[in-house]
């Protein structure tokens, strides 16, 4: 048999290969990874088109495991954050979120504001690490979130910084329950997130935020990630830091991390 005939065949068997409890416990996991506040087993039965029968060892297994709880005082099942734990001892996550923390740490009490990093996965960004600002007054983002890659400031890094091939893949990617692209329009904020570094919009989510945020490179040259600052300003001038300075501080900050992955810059 030649190699040829021999992938063809392989690639015939993993076409035909089933393994319906799997793809019950991942459709379990994936219908719930979309509800904050979880589901009842009579929601989850009707989303799957599945019988109470069919689900209820799945989900007592899953809750056992210690991937769904099922709070007290409640009937619905959601995700425990054991799915982020595991992705979170893969290598490259692992190791940059481990060089990550002490940077952003520093650069949060410098600025004396929030800082997040968010990593592209699946059609949307992810926050892999999350520092809050050492000021009473504060504005951060959860360990976990998912960031849309349109209107977004850590998307539109994600995309500027990727390769024509990559952004498609990405964009093909979006949920169908997020933003979707317009492409004249957003060529054009990509263009220009390029050209100038950075990437510094209004926040589309919350009032008086300005996200200021900057990419992260790995050894290769391919942006890992999007460390940025939702930025806010206190109505009684008691902000120690402008943005000219924060803009500085969390650029610097990027370029740490970047050159702590291998990434070589005539900038760094």
């Amino acid at each position: 048999m030649t190699e040829k005939s021999k992938a063809k065949e392989s690639g015939s068997r993993k076409k035909h290969y089933t393994a319906p409890a799997l793809e019950k416990g991942l459709d379990l996991l994936e219908l719930l990874s979309n509800e904050v506040n979880g589901l009842n087993i009579g929601e989850i039965t009707r989303r799957l088109d599945k019988s109470v029968g069919e689900l209820f060892r799945m989900l007592a297994v899953l809750e056992q495991r210690g991937y769904i709880e099922l709070p007290a005082g409640s009937d619905k099942y959601r995700l425990t954050i054991k799915m982020f734990s595991l992705s979170n001892r893969f290598p490259p996550i692992k190791r940059l979120t481990s060089l990550a923390n002490p940077i952003m740490q520093s650069l949060s009490y410098t600025i004396e504001q929030s800082c997040h990093l968010v990593i592209y996965y699946e059609g949307k960004g992810h926050v892999v690490v999350q520092q809050d600002s050492p000021s009473t007054r504060i504005f951060s983002v959860r360990l976990g979130a998912e960031a849309p890659l349109m209107n977004t400031c850590s998307g539109h890094l994600l995309l500027a910084f990727s390769n024509k091939e990559k952004r498609e893949m990405m964009l093909n990617r979006i949920p169908e329950n997020h933003p979707r692209p317009n492409k004249r329009g957003l060529n054009a904020i990509l263009k220009q997130v390029v050209e100038q570094g950075f990437e510094n919009i209004t926040s589309a989510q919350a009032q008086g935020v300005q996200d200021i945020g900057y990419p992260v490179f790995d050894d290769t040259g391919q942006i890992v990630a999007a460390l940025v600052v939702p930025f806010i300003g206190f109505l009684d001038g008691s902000r120690s830091v402008d943005t000219d300075l924060a803009h500085v501080k969390i650029k610097l900050a990027a370029e740490e991390m970047s050159r702590l992955l291998g990434y070589e810059s005539e900038s760094i």
